[in-house]
């Protein structure tokens, strides 16, 4: 390398004239020569990084030894980042860029929602959330599938993972890749996880503003793009509390002319008709104010009852004149008997319980749908999905009353997207005590109290929410559950589950027969105990299980003898004490 930079050096001073020959000779000789000293330097640098890795590696194994193994551990950023890598590596291009095959439909969607249940949700939990028994203890962690971890995946991507699994981690492959009908449930699969996504940061900012700016149009205009959905749900109670003769002739059940129980009233004096499930009951308006008439008639036993709010029976009942036609509906039932009640104006958005009494005002949505311009409660936290439900659900007052001199039953203000813990307080109970809300354990006893009842659940601190078991779009199931009724309990609750019962089969855990009414999960944890009309019951939502002892001390019924009336709480507390599966206990 000098001698090359010399001669060079040499021919340059003492003039000499250069060829291009010479040039390429002398570049050349210098090139041969630096060569070896480059790979010389190149290898001493991978010689180096080799060993700060080994060095690295074998410090960070000394300190795993010391330490031990434990999959509780919480995986270290490199961890998570390299299984990450390696997983997305794995996959191939082909897979990545196939789009899912199969039109989402509410049918599909429920398909797929079932297949997670039964296959994910144990490690997963029921609504991707990761928070399980077993999901927080594999190593690595079961992903929370709502966030963008996951979400911001392909369906291709997503499809992939499902359909073969991930090596070295607790994800099994779903099955055999060349059955298509696998195939299918792992798209119908994809969907799902779709559906769960968590509102992003964007699409709050977007919800946020659209509140401040859209306006209500109607259920009838969500029909175009949600035909299916709109068919369903105008046939359902939510959609049909309210009805007006005049449009609905058919509305009014029983024969007016047969009512002795209060002064008679015609039908042109009948505004509204509500309700036709357990009991209807019948509005006159006078000014542009709704008014009850004093009789009511009971659906279930086909009889006329009088209809007066007595002292006692509820909080607001002492603060209006004992006079159903001086206690306007407007702050009594209105606000959750429609869309968007104005309580300047005694407007309504819409009579019943439309699409944007759920789901926000829809003008910013039906002129450009996306998903942050509308509200999906499937796609909230579950307190707030839950409060969906509960604005109305439930037995409170608002956090202030009077407003303007009247005291409302409903969260005035409130809408969803907001929290409902600013606008209303559920009805306050102190244990031991029977009020006129509440048992003394803390159970309802009058209706509409779900909400009441769930929120001292196991259930709701799970993070089960109401949809979970019913769905208010419509189906043909008792309640609008999205199964018969055992079926949707059995998703979770199989016999031998983790989550109970523990028994091999259900007749062991329930002591009757299979298909009897006794082996129904609902008669013993969701007893019908909640007065809804005298004589008329609708099922309580602790899933607690009331015990006969608990009858004799704190007068609640109990499942056993309220099915077996011909015998007594100490029959049934003896039949308990000889489960043998029981704690003597448990019965006391």
């Amino acid at each position: 390398m000098v001698v090359g930079r010399i001669g060079w050096q040499i021919r340059i001073l003492s003039g000499a004239r250069l060829s291009s020959t010479d040039l390429s000779l002398d570049v050349h000789r210098h090139e041969a020569v630096e060569e070896p000293e480059r790979m010389e330097m190149n290898r001493k640098r991978v010689l180096l990084v080799l060993l700060v890795v080994v060095i690295l590696a074998a410090g960070y194994g000394t300190f795993v030894v010391r330490r031990g193994f434990s999959a509780a551990d919480q995986p270290s950023t490199v961890e998570k980042f390299m299984a990450q890598t390696v997983r997305n590596l794995g996959i191939p291009r082909s897979a990545r860029s196939m789009k899912n095959p199969l039109t989402i439909t509410p049918a599909l969607l429920q398909e797929g929602r079932d297949s997670f249940t039964n296959r994910c949700a144990g490690c997963h939990g029921k609504d991707g959330d990761g928070h399980t028994g077993i999901g927080p203890n594999l190593y690595p962690k079961a992903p929370e599938l709502r966030l963008p971890a996951t979400q911001n995946l392909t369906d291709g991507e997503i499809h992939y993972i499902i359909r073969n699994g991930v090596r070295l981690t607790g994800m099994p492959a779903l099955g055999n890749p060349h059955m298509s009908e696998d195939d299918n449930t792992a798209w119908k699969l994809v969907h799902f996880i779709r559906s769960i996504s968590l509102t992003t940061p964007q699409q709050k900012v977007e919800r946020t503003a659209t509140a401040s700016t859209a306006h209500y149009v109607g259920s009838a205009t969500c029909e175009k793009c949600h035909a299916q959905i709109y068919e369903r749900w105008k046939k359902t109670p939510m959609a049909n509390v309210v009805r007006d003769p005049r449009e609905h002739p058919d509305a009014i059940i029983p024969n007016l002319a047969t009512n002795n129980v209060s002064p008679k009233f015609t039908k042109d004096q009948v505004a509204f008709v509500y309700g036709r499930v357990w009991k209807q009951r019948y509005f006159t308006k006078i000014g542009d104010d709704y008014y009850p008439e004093p009789a009511q008639w009971d659906v279930t036993n086909k009889m006329w009852r009088p209809y007066f709010v007595a002292n006692g029976t509820d909080w607001w009942s002492t603060l209006y004149p004992p006079d159903n036609m001086k206690r306007p509906t407007g702050p009594t039932c209105d606000g959750c008997h429609s869309v968007n009640y104005d309580i300047q104006t005694k407007q309504v958005a819409e009579w019943n319980v439309g699409c944007e009494k759920c789901h926000g005002p829809g003008s910013a949505h039906v002129e450009q749908p996306t998903q942050g311009n509308i509200v999906n409660p499937a796609r909230m936290d579950y307190i707030s999905a839950n409060d969906t439900c509960i604005q109305c659900h439930s037995q409170g007052r608002p956090l202030t009353s009077p407003i303007e001199g009247k005291y409302y039953d409903w969260p005035v203000g409130f809408h969803i997207g907001l929290n409902l813990q600013d606008y209303w307080q559920l009805e306050e109970h102190n244990l031991g005590q029977t009020t006129f809300t509440h048992f003394a354990d803390g159970t309802a006893h009058k209706n509409r109290m779900q909400g009441n009842d769930f929120v001292q659940s196991v259930m709701y601190r799970r993070g089960v929410t109401c949809f979970d078991c019913h769905d208010v779009h419509g189906t043909d199931n008792y309640a609008q559950l999205r199964k018969p009724v055992n079926q949707i309990c059995l998703d979770c609750h199989g016999s031998g589950s983790r989550n109970g019962p523990r028994e091999a089969t259900l007749a062991e855990h329930t002591h009757h027969k299979d298909g009897s009414t006794g082996s129904e999960c609902v008669a013993c944890h969701m007893p019908k105990v909640e007065v809804t009309i005298p004589g008329v019951f609708v099922s309580a939502h602790t899933f607690a299980f009331i015990t006969p002892a608990m009858t004799d001390q704190y007068k609640i019924p109990n499942a056993c003898t309220s099915c077996h009336t011909d015998k007594t709480t100490a029959w049934a507390t003896d039949a308990l004490r000889h489960w043998p599966e029981r704690s003597p206990w448990w019965v006391e």
